[in-house]
């Protein structure tokens, strides 16, 4: 059945709004104000927005718009309503970080990623909210309160990059920026139920200090696979700035690279990694998204990635991490108390590793790599769940009563690709019962962005999924 075309700005995607605005048939502005308008009417209900900067952005799409209508474009994000998430610095726009303990004025500085960005033409609407310091999978912390999952109010979007995906779900402008240190692109994309990946590190050159160092990946979250590989032409390529890692000098063009067959692809299904629990719900979802691809060609056989659970060595990296940025914020006993207690909490942890604790983290995450690396001689891409369960409860870190002691308990698929800087991304692939998304992820070897993202825009394109129309009050 033909499927009725759009009509509506707010509802289009970027690759949409580009032909548009080529053709002449539509203009930045009115695209902007459609995004605005979304925001306007959507925001209230979520608070995926930590600050929205509308004269800025009608500003941009003005010069957009006469870019276009003089034939010289930028390139096909000229244009595109787009955000960034509040832990990423943007001149003009308070960067918080979701914390109390950060200037509230206008900051005079941005990073690279947006810079790019900047020059590719994209219109920022403004910041999308993270936990305090993006120290957990949810969102929800004491300078901006609580976002909410667009599929159920009462359910969390996910995080640290929640407020990206909300706005993302409910296409709150097209493009979205948010980053990754354990899972906090692909978290909120399965729980929000968008598309979002962890590009390998590297191909975004980080250029802002961080004590997560090689873990914190940048990366999109979107509807479609087309509109991030549109983002990933913007952003990636060498830089003499970067502070960590390595880029290769030949970068791919991203949009080419998601097109293309998946028969013959070799996939490697994990349902639980051996260590894992999965709900019914999502392990149904997932392996008939993996009986969905041995249809579509590809080679799918069930295997054991061949790594024990590497949490602990996680934990020491990341709460080691997480103690210095308290202490670089929180210079007294009233500073903590103003801070989310939970990441008090582990920053306390992280303050009594030593040296050689830490030493032993980086062992087994250099062991892993190797597992990793071993792995795709055999497989293409590991197939897997992205999250054991579907969106917790809003408002709260872990669930009661379960053995869990942190956020991390619950999230076992994702932060193992940090450790290893692989690319990984999460495409949705059904509802649980209760109507609350799920997504599948894909992971590949290092530098092979180009078989996730061609696999995810095959499988998107064969079995796609609704896209919330409002957010659903509960």
């Amino acid at each position: 059945m033909a499927m009725t075309p759009k009509t509506d700005l707010g509802e289009m995607s970027a690759v949409e709004l580009s032909a548009l605005f080529a053709a002449g048939k539509a203009s930045p502005v009115e695209a902007t104000r459609a995004a605005l308008d979304r925001i306007e009417r959507f925001d209230p209900l979520v608070n995926a927005f930590a600050h929205v900067v509308p004269e800025a952005a009608l500003a941009a799409a003005r010069e957009s718009e006469a870019r276009w209508a003089r034939g010289e474009p930028r390139g096909p994000l000229d244009g595109a309503p787009t955000t960034i998430k509040e832990l990423t610095a943007v001149i003009g726009i308070p960067w918080r970080r979701g914390s109390n303990l950060t200037d509230t004025a206008p900051s005079t500085r941005e990073i690279l990623i947006v810079k790019r960005l900047r020059a590719a033409g994209a219109v920022i609407l403004g910041t999308t909210t993270s936990p305090e310091f993006g120290w957990k999978g949810v969102t929800h912390g004491p300078a901006f309160g609580n976002t909410l999952n667009p599929w159920r109010t009462d359910r969390a979007s996910g995080g640290s990059s929640g407020g990206a995906a909300v706005a993302a779900a409910l296409n709150m402008g097209v493009l979205h920026e948010g980053s990754d240190g354990a899972g906090s692109i692909r978290i909120p994309g399965a729980w929000s139920g968008v598309f979002g990946i962890k590009p390998t590190f590297g191909w975004v050159p980080a250029d802002a200090p961080t004590p997560l160092m090689e873990l914190a990946h940048r990366g999109p979250l979107t509807r479609t696979v087309e509109d991030s590989a549109l983002f990933l032409n913007a952003v990636t390529g060498p830089s003499p700035e970067a502070l960590y890692g390595d880029c290769p000098a030949g970068v791919p063009d991203w949009t080419a690279a998601a097109k293309g067959e998946v028969r013959g692809l070799r996939i490697g299904y994990s349902r639980d990694f051996g260590y894992a629990r999965v709900a019914p719900d999502v392990a149904a979802a997932v392996e008939r998204a993996a009986r969905r691809l041995a249809e579509m060609g590809a080679v799918v056989e069930e295997v054991d990635p061949g790594f024990a659970s590497p949490l602990e060595a996680l934990r020491v990296l990341w709460f080691a991490a997480e103690s210095v940025t308290v202490d670089q914020f929180a210079r007294t006993k009233a500073d903590r108390a103003r801070m989310d207690p939970g990441l008090v909490a582990i920053a306390e942890i992280g303050r009594r590793f030593t040296a050689q604790e830490l030493l032993a983290a980086e062992r087994v995450r250099s062991e892993l790599k190797v597992t990793m690396a071993r792995f795709h001689e055999r497989h293409d891409v590991l197939l897997s769940p992205t999250m054991p369960i579907t969106a917790l409860p809003a408002g709260i870190d872990f669930p009661e009563g379960e053995g869990m002691t942190d956020w991390t308990d619950w999230s076992p698929f994702t932060y193992p690709f940090n450790m290893t800087g692989q690319p990984a991304v999460s495409v949705p692939c059904g509802f649980d019962a209760g109507g609350l998304p799920i997504g599948v992820q894909f992971v590949a070897a290092r530098f092979h962005d180009d078989l996730v993202l061609r696999l995810a825009a095959a499988y998107q394109a064969a079995h796609p999924e609704a896209f919330p129309a409002a957010p659903v009050i509960a």
